[in-house]
């Protein structure tokens, strides 16, 4: 019994770090006071989900246009149109 209750005060206060770091990001890019932003809590999250969705979908573009710049250059390699040295600089991302 004392470990559940340790591990769900754990997570308790673990979330409550989360939602304050949330809230004060938030109110730094704001320029709201914290007081006003956790009261606005769940149409804040709306919005954020939002801006979270925006960023993903320019990560997803940019990730497949350098998998496509990728395949073109190994291409390019396997048809002996580059020399064929490689590097462990290759495989580092």
């Amino acid at each position: 019994m004392g470990r559940f209750f340790g591990g769900t005060v754990l997570i308790a206060l673990a979330a409550g770090a989360a939602v304050y770091a949330y809230a004060q990001r938030r109110s730094e890019t704001t320029g709201r006071d914290m007081g006003a932003v956790l009261t606005n809590l769940p149409q804040e999250l709306k919005d954020s989900s939002g801006v979270f969705r925006q960023h993903m979908g320019e990560a997803a573009i940019a990730g497949r246009k350098a998998a496509m710049e990728r395949e073109a250059e190994i291409d390019r390699q396997l048809n002996g149109e580059e020399d064929l040295e490689v590097t462990i600089k290759d495989y580092i991302v």
